[in-house]
């Protein structure tokens, strides 16, 4: 009995040490995976100074640039093993392994400007730093791993495509996967010492310096005029920007009565002006590397992060709308003075208020966007705007970038002026037929309007699209080339506001008053509306099954209902029943925001890119708050920039074009 005890004994004891052993096993795979991760800057860091060694490969004298650049890395390793401070100093503009990798913190650029800033001139070496950000592919040695975008300080006669192949000879030595589909070239950053300014630049610098001038030279001529009390010509006080600071802060109070002006609009287009900022800058922070990516996903996931930046989508749309109601009101209001449109002036008068403002912003782009800044993901931001710009400037002037180019916009933002030229361009002969056959032609309007909603409904069915969970990039950019940026797939609004128009102008000479159960069942069926829209994008985006039906009622309808909910609040405010909400809209207040929207809406985009994305240096920390400071920075800089731009473009061309056909006008009498 007594054997078979201490038999039983032994077993235990030998099965304890069995699992203790296994144990010890595991920890040790997982400490050499932290290892593995942990020692990635110092592990890549020998590699590139061995990696003349390493390749055994035979080099001539066309390799020099490469030759050169392993011998400084082989100086760079020397050195770094036997503490010399700059080696030192260098590698500590490293980017290290980061805290958070599982939560999608993994971007990692060391110090920027450490690297840039880095110099070492003594008998063993001889450079510059350059800066490259560096990809790996952790999916390898880690599942719930994927990659790791980690920055590099190298010798500046590394050129960039030779630094990508040494960081994919390491990914494969050390059983990281290579990142394919990458440019290096998009995030090395060295001192050119034959950089010097493009042609383009030279050409714009002198342009805008002559305006400025003119600007400069009017106002001294205006404030010397007012001074010593003599006339000024009436074009050098238009240029003045004395004289336009006062244009543009110049007010007009509401009118009592019922007038053509409709103020609660510019309370409305400020309100969505600031909505496309507030909903671009959203999408920009959906992209860029954050410390703390699992928090940003749930927050957009949440109610509120959502309807933030679902919903601001839609101000697109009620700007279609207002683009056609005041359309249809003015010419309704020219023919029935003049019994005719005068189309070449109508086009005229929209090409002088879209186009030079367009066009300048363009050539500024192109000219001076890559001067503004530098970071690690400064050309990855922004130099895909520049060439899409520089290569296809012309289909944006011409208002067929939607369709010609809607892969490489330039400005992507401005689709919407494309849809917005082009539905211009059609809506006089509508708006003739209305006026003369009245009623009856509503139905035109209204067909077009349904056929554009079931166009998208189609789409939709036939391509078997969702809009959640997410498709591939490439299916994601085919649905919105068909229902999103395309004329024939947003028309819907516009044409709504056209017959929406068309009841402002045959109502405009007596208040609308309905009965009291119409106007409260009116503002709740609206308010119930815009709830319910809301409900859906919420339902329609957080996480869960494809539903290709649900999606495509949704996309079809949503746009129209929206904006039938903002026709039912400019009727309250025109017929003077939406009270509080009417007056505010109607604030004077929002007259000059209104003056300024446009050019806001051209730079917004840029300053997120440039100023935001392009020059951020370490992860961004994503909160609620945080969001907020970035969303009111860039609207706060963004009415700044678009101030300086109505005081110096787009305001002066206005003023020349008039006086130029006020002069020609003039000769012919």
């Amino acid at each position: 009995m007594s054997a078979v005890l201490c038999i039983n004994f032994w077993i235990f004891l030998f099965s304890l040490a069995v699992l203790r052993s296994v144990s010890c096993h595991q920890q040790l795979s997982r400490s050499q995976l932290v290892q593995h991760l942990e020692g990635i800057p110092h592990s890549l860091t020998v590699f590139l100074a061995e990696f003349r060694s390493w390749t055994n490969e035979t080099w001539t004298e066309d390799d020099w640039r490469d030759l050169l650049c392993m011998h400084e890395l082989e100086q760079f390793g020397l050195a770094l093993r036997s503490d010399q401070r700059w080696a030192l100093q260098l590698y500590d503009s490293w980017g290290k392994t980061p805290a958070g990798l599982q939560r999608g913190n993994s971007f990692t650029p060391g110090s920027f400007e450490q690297c840039r800033e880095f110099s070492v001139h003594n008998s063993a070496a001889s450079f510059d730093g350059q800066h490259c950000t560096v990809r790996l592919n952790l999916n390898s040695v880690e599942s719930s791993l994927n990659e790791l975008w980690i920055g590099i300080c190298v010798p500046d006669s590394c050129e960039a495509r030779f630094v990508q192949r040494m960081v994919d000879s390491f990914a494969v030595e050390s059983s990281f996967g290579k990142v394919s589909s990458f440019r290096q070239e998009d995030f090395c950053y060295r001192d050119d010492p034959n950089w010097s300014l493009s042609g383009t630049a030279i050409a714009a610098i002198t342009i805008f310096g002559i305006i400025v001038a003119v600007m400069i030279i009017s106002t001294v001529v205006e404030v010397l005029g007012f001074i010593l009390q003599r006339p000024i010509p009436p074009l050098i006080k238009e240029l003045s920007v004395y004289y336009k600071l006062f244009a543009l802060f110049k007010t007009v109070p509401k009118s009592e009565e019922k007038t053509d002006t409709m103020d609660c609009i510019n309370g409305i287009r400020s309100f969505m002006m600031l909505q496309i900022i507030s909903h671009h800058v959203h999408d920009a922070i959906r992209t860029v590397p954050t410390t703390n990516h699992v928090t940003r996903d749930e927050f957009f996931e949440s109610a509120f992060g959502l309807l933030g930046y679902r919903v601001s989508a839609l101000s697109a749309d009620i700007f279609l709308v207002l683009s056609s109601v005041l359309l249809t009101y003015n010419v309704l209001k020219e023919l029935t003075a003049t019994q005719k449109i005068n189309l070449p002036r109508l086009y005229f008068r929209r090409l002088v208020r879209i186009l030079p403002a367009y066009g300048f912003f363009i050539f500024a782009v192109v000219a001076f966007a890559e001067c503004f800044g530098e970071g690690p993901l400064f050309h990855y931001y922004v130099q895909p705007m520049i060439d899409a710009c520089t290569d296809n400037w012309w289909s944006a002037l011409l208002f067929v970038q939607n369709y010609v180019h809607p892969d490489r916009m330039c400005l992507p933002h401005t689709w919407y002026l494309s849809v917005d030229m082009q539905l211009y361009l059609v809506s006089p002969l509508f708006i003739y037929l209305l006026w003369k056959f009245g009623n009856r032609s509503l139905i035109a309007p209204l067909l077009l309007a349904l056929l554009s909603v079931a166009c998208v409904f189609t789409t939709f069915m036939v391509n078997d699209f969702v809009l959640n969970p997410p498709m591939t990039p490439d299916r994601e950019f085919h649905r919105d080339r068909l229902t999103y940026y395309s004329t024939h797939a947003r028309m819907a609004v516009w044409f709504c506001g056209i017959a929406f128009g068309y009841l402002l102008f045959q109502t405009r000479k007596k208040r609308i008053v309905p009965s009291q159960i119409i106007l409260v069942g009116g503002s709740i069926a609206a308010t119930a509306l815009t709830g319910f829209i809301m409900f859906c994008a919420h339902e329609i985006y957080r996480p869960r099954e494809a539903d290709p039906l649900g999606d495509a009622f949704y996309e079809a309808l949503h746009r129209v209902a929206w904006v039938i909910c903002i026709m039912w609040l400019i009727f309250m405010c025109v017929n003077e029943h939406a009270s509080a909400l009417g007056h505010f809209l109607a604030w004077t207040l929002w007259q000059p925001v209104a003056r300024l929207s446009y050019g806001m809406y051209l730079i917004h985009y840029v300053v997120i890119v440039v100023s935001f994305a392009g020059m951020l240096r370490q992860p961004f920390y994503f909160s609620a708050i945080n969001l907020q400071y970035v969303n009111f920075g860039v609207i706060g800089l963004t009415g700044a920039l678009s101030l300086v731009w109505w005081l110096f473009i787009e305001q002066p061309f206005q003023v020349m074009v008039r006086h130029v056909r006020e002069r020609i006008r003039d000769s012919k009498q």
